[in-house]
Parts: structure tokens; C-alpha cells; sequence
């Protein structure tokens, strides 16, 4: 599966930005329970409709359903959603509830409560108490979360303390407060969350510093470099869909993230040396997370040269070729980072060897090479507009001949690089680069699927391959597909009139 259509299955995992989850809970109050004043406090993104939601409480004794709440309305803006009697504060959806209270003076007892989606999907499980011998509730991370029973003349909660964090461990996330806060933050600074493109992430001032710098977003891309490669020690990779990438780096993401896994990453945004970061910390109390929603892909890189505007595609997967070192050394050993500067005869760019991906062992290239990897920056002063390097990721991303005359991994298949101009309103350029001799078959359909062009490449030598297409049909989007053998390539081109 290429870019463009992974990106579109990440856009459409799941109907909304982000996690909902249990908040905060109060399920005990002094003497009889009081469910004009009880609550259930939900935390998910704006806009999130619960219809066909529920919170199911579970017996700890027997692990029997108590009781279900059956869930209405939307998330509001501020992301907080309120269930519970009609005394409650800013309730949004008046459904009086009485969860079983756990333990207390008669000893240890625990129970669990879970929000169900309209799928029927658990997507949060909570269990609270100390479980007896003959009961069981297995909490998120094989601990539970305490029992806040009621004391000193207070009704305690049970709150996600820092506000809205979920390491998937209850004893961890979960604490017993003394503070009631339904539809408000439990602790810190509000965060209002940025369902963001990644487009909107990598839009600069002028003086190339991001317009979000310091805000949380919540962005969706494809992951094109797997983690920890160009940092061994410290979580960092890179997400892109069509349109625009950015580095994630730090907050101890699991080793597991991959080149080609559709993820969704919560965030600050923020700038290193012109270097659009989404990172783990920042003002408010909004939690870093990333998720993995779909994978595993290809991930193809945009074939630039040196004269091309090189900001517009910092963060994403390039390639440039028939590229010569023009200043530099190439390193030589494990402990050696390096910077040297390439070109093509259109332009220069750095090229950011980095010790930690191991690409020192391809060896420097005798002459010209093609180069594929990360588009990086690294300006010190502002305005953040020089600096530009690529950034290879493995060994395999240096393809030529090396200067002890080794062959170098040269891709042997074929790619569908560019189209161009697009959108177009005469003629357009599809642009394939072939690795060895093969015959390609081209077919354009339109948007109803009907073949408007058609034709076979036939004994394509390695190298550079140009199909011009002129449509004599309807202004509109058409779709190119590329075959050979069993690799198939494709790509869109807009016509206008």
C-alpha cells in the first residue's frame, strides 16, 4: 500500500481525534448514597458524539454486571462530559447512578467500571478497591486504583491526577482527592487540544518559527523512519502524509513504531534550530501520547532537486539523485557523526550522516549516487529559513558505487515519482524511474472508474522515463496506475479547464 492511500486509511481509523476515558469518579458519598450529587466525569475530544455509549459497573464479587448507564449527548468544547444527578455542577447528561462502592468498613472489596463505545469496544477499564480473596478485578497494568472512602466529613473522588494521563496502569494513573472537580481539570493549567493536519503544524512566521509553537495538537500521519534509528537512546522518528511532515521526538515511545505505521501523536508543538518538533512536554495539563492505528506500509519518497524549496518538505521521505559530494568528509567509524554537502547541479543541500543509523558502513560513493532519507534542518539564528540536510536512515538509502568499487543497494524495481504540473489544464508529465529493463502498463481512469488512457511502456532501460498525457474528456480528478509485474504504482492528477 502506497503514501497516499495509507494516509486516507489513518484519516478514517476511528470517527474522532484522540482517546476518550474515564476522568473522574464519584461513587461513595457519607452515609446513604447520594445519587442527586454522584458523577461520572468523561474526558475525549470535542465534538465526540456518545450516542450508543455506555458505562458498564462491574461486581468484583462474581464479576457480574451491576448497573449500565447508557450515555447521550456530545463532548463539548472544553472536552469534559458530565453524567450524573442533577445536583452535579455543570452536569451535561442527568442520569443519577449508584456504582458499587468498593470497600470501606466492612474490609477489602473491590469492583471495576468500563466505558463502552457504540461497537461494543471497551476502550477504558477501571478497577478501584482492594480486591478480597474470593474476588477478582484486574486493573489497566495489573494494579488497581484506591477506594476514596468517604472521611473527615468529605465525599472524595477518584481522580486521573495529572488530569486526563493514561499509562494504561490504574495505580498509577488514579488517586483519591479531596477535591470535586466535574467538568473542570483535576490539577494543572487547562489545555484546550488542537485537532490539527500536519500541514497546519508546519506553518511558519516569518521567521520560520511554527505558528503553533507552544499549543497541543493532536495530528495523524504516516511514520517514514522507524524509531530510535537516528537516536538510539531517546525516542524520535517522523510522520508525514501527502502534504507536510514533522520529527516527534522524546517521551519514551515504545521501540515498536515503525516505518509505514499509521499513528496518531498528541503533542506540544515546538522548534529546534528551525526544526518543527511536536514534543512530550509543555504548558497545561494535556498528556504526550502515540498511538499506533495502522500499519505496516511502504512509505515512497518525493524525488526533489537541489533546487527546489526545500522547506515545504522538511520531515518527509525525499530522494535526490546523480548527487556528488561537493565538501566534507565522509566518517569512517561508529562514533563519528559527519555534515557534508551534496549537489546535483541544480543546487546544494547538506547530507547528515548521523552515527546512530549506521550509514558510515556504506562507504563513501566513488561519483555520482542517489541519496534517499529524512529532510532535516538545523539553523542556530533566526530567521530559520538555511540549513537544510537529508538525513539517510539505513545503509540501503545510499545507492551507487562505493570508493572500494562495492556495489551499493540499487533498487532494482521501478517508482512512479512525480506528475506534473498538478493540477494541469493541458498536459501533464507522469515521471517513473526505472531500476532495471522492464516493460510498464499505464492506465487513467476517471472518478466513475471508466478507462480513458491506456498504453504499454514497453523495453524501458534503468533510469529517468517521462509519459506526457493530454485528456480530451472532462474537467476533473483522474486516476494513474503504473504495473509491472506484481508492483503496482499510483498516483492522482487534477485537470482543470
Amino acid at each position: 500500500m502506497k503514501l497516499k492511500a495509507l494516509v486516507l486509511l489513518c484519516l478514517l481509523a476511528t470517527t474522532a481525534f484522540g482517546q476518550v476515558m474515564i476522568n473522574e469518579l464519584l461513587y461513595d458519598t457519607q452515609g446513604t448514597d447520594d445519587t442527586a450529587i454522584m458523577y461520572t466525569e468523561i474526558y475525549g475530544p470535542a465534538g465526540t458524539n456518545l450516542a450508543g455509549w455506555s458505562l458498564v459497573n462491574i461486581n468484583g464479587n462474581g464479576g457480574v454486571i451491576h448497573l449500565t448507564v447508557n450515555l447521550t449527548g456530545t463532548i463539548p468544547d472544553d472536552g469534559y462530559y458530565v453524567v450524573g444527578g442533577a445536583s452535579v455542577p455543570g452536569v451535561d447528561q442527568v442520569a443519577p447512578h449508584d456504582f458499587q462502592n468498593a470497600g470501606g468498613t466492612g474490609g477489602p472489596q473491590c469492583d471495576g467500571l468500563d466505558l463502552v463505545n457504540n461497537s461494543g469496544q471497551t476502550v477504558d477499564h477501571l478497577c478501584y478497591g482492594e480486591c478480597a480473596a474470593a474476588e477478582s478485578c484486574d486493573g489497566e497494568g495489573g494494579g488497581n486504583a484506591p477506594d476514596p472512602f468517604p472521611s473527615g466529613g468529605l465525599n472524595r473522588v477518584l481522580a486521573r491526577i495529572p488530569d486526563h494521563t493514561d499509562t494504561d496502569h490504574n495505580a498509577t494513573d488514579w488517586v483519591a482527592s479531596d477535591t470535586q472537580t466535574p467538568g473542570a481539570p483535576n490539577s494543572g493549567e487547562p489545555c484546550e487540544p488542537i485537532n490539527a493536519m500536519l500541514e497546519d503544524v508546519r506553518a511558519n512566521d516569518g521567521n520560520g518559527v511554527p505558528e503553533l509553537n507552544g499549543e497541543f495538537v493532536i495530528v495523524r500521519g504516516v511514520v517514514n523512519i522507524n524509531n530510535y534509528v537516528v537516536d538510539d537512546s531517546t525516542s524520535s522518528f517522523f510522520v508525514q502524509d501527502d502534504n507536510a511532515g514533522v520529527n516527534v521526538f522524546g517521551g519514551g515511545v515504545q521501540q515498536g513504531i515503525a516505518e509505514g505505521d499509521c499513528v496518531e501523536v498528541s503533542g506540544w508543538v515546538s522548534n529546534f534550530n528551525g526544526l518543527t518538533e511536536i514534543v512530550s512536554s509543555g504548558a497545561g495539563n494535556c498528556s504526550f501520547r502515540v498511538d499506533v492505528l495502522e500499519g505496516n506500509a511502504e512509505v515512497e519518497p518525493l524525488v526533489l532537486t537541489g533546487a527546489s524549496a526545500f522547506e515545504a518538505f522538511e520531515g518527509m521521505l525525499i530522494e535526490m539523485r546523480n548527487v556528488t559530494i561537493v565538501d566534507g568528509d565522509w566518517p569512517t567509524g561508529p562514533t563519528q557523526n559527519a555534515s557534508l554537502t551534496i549537489t546535483d547541479g541544480n543546487g546544494t543541500v547538506g547530507l547528515r550522516i548521523d552515527r546512530d543509523t549506521g550509514v558510515w558502513q556504506a562507504g563513501e560513493p566513488a561519483g555520482a549516487f542517489t541519496v534517499r532519507g529524512i529532510l532535516t534542518q538545523f539553523d542556530d539564528s533566526s530567521p530559520y529559513s538555511d540549513g537544510y540536510q537529508i538525513t539517510p536512515r539505513y545503509v540501503s538509502d545510499i545507492m551507487g558505487t562505493a570508493a572500494d568499487d562495492r556495489p551499493l543497494p540499487l533498487a532494482q524495481g521501478f517508482e512512479l515519482v512525480n506528475t506534473y504540473p498538478n493540477p494541469f489544464n493541458g498536459v501533464a508529465t507522469i515521471e517513473f524511474a526505472v531500476g532495471s529493463s522492464r516493460e510498464i502498463a499505464v492506465t487513467i481512469t476517471d472518478v466513475l472508474g471508466r478507462e480513458v488512457y491506456a498504453t504499454n511502456l514497453a523495453n524501458l532501460t534503468p533510469g529517468a522515463h517521462r509519459l506526457q498525457w493530454a485528456p480530451t474528456g472532462a474537467a476533473g480528478l483522474y486516476f494513474v496506475r503504473a504495473t509491472s509485474g506484481a508492483t503496482i504504482a499510483t498516483t492522482k492528477l487534477l485537470y482543470l479547464k
